[in-house]
């Protein structure tokens, strides 16, 4: 059962600067597949939580009752709306990048900011272990001209 504490924008946030061609390691994410094919981009994003945020917990962002980076103040009620918008924002920029983003909700529910988040038919829920590696099954046969070079 899902508890809370699960800052979904952090997850993705580095998983697109990681994945970015314009990112930290743009080098690698462009260099020609050496091949003649072409080089299709995906992201897969797995949670385990809901979206929530705490302020007495640190975070990327410091301790946000201390910081107020996230806030105005302490128990601001916009809270976790800022971060729910902020993460859907990143959610439309790893997109618009041509980045395919996959979802995986695993152990807890598949919400409507999860399947926004994730590219059209590329959400999956998993309740259990056997259900997430058909889900990760489902998308290695969507991404079936998947080949490794040396």
């Amino acid at each position: 059962m899902a508890v809370g504490g699960t800052y979904h924008d952090v997850g993705l946030l580095w998983g697109a600067r990681i994945a970015s061609p314009q990112g930290i390691f743009s080098s690698n994410v462009n260099a020609s597949p050496g091949n003649g094919g072409s080089v299709g981009r995906h992201l897969i994003f797995m949670t385990d939580g809901e979206l929530t945020s705490y302020d007495f917990v640190a975070s990327m962002y410091g301790t946000e009752m201390l910081d107020q980076r996230v806030t105005g103040g302490s128990n601001d009620p916009t809270q976790l709306e800022r971060q729910r918008q902020r993460y859907l924002a990143i959610c439309e920029a790893i997109k618009a990048k041509g980045i395919r983003l996959w979802v995986i909700a695993f152990g807890t529910t598949l919400t409507t900011d999860l399947q926004t988040c994730a590219s059209s038919g590329s959400s999956f829920t998993a309740e259990n272990s056997t259900k997430l590696n058909t889900a990760f099954q489902n998308i290695a046969k969507q991404i079936s001209e998947l080949r490794l070079t040396k």
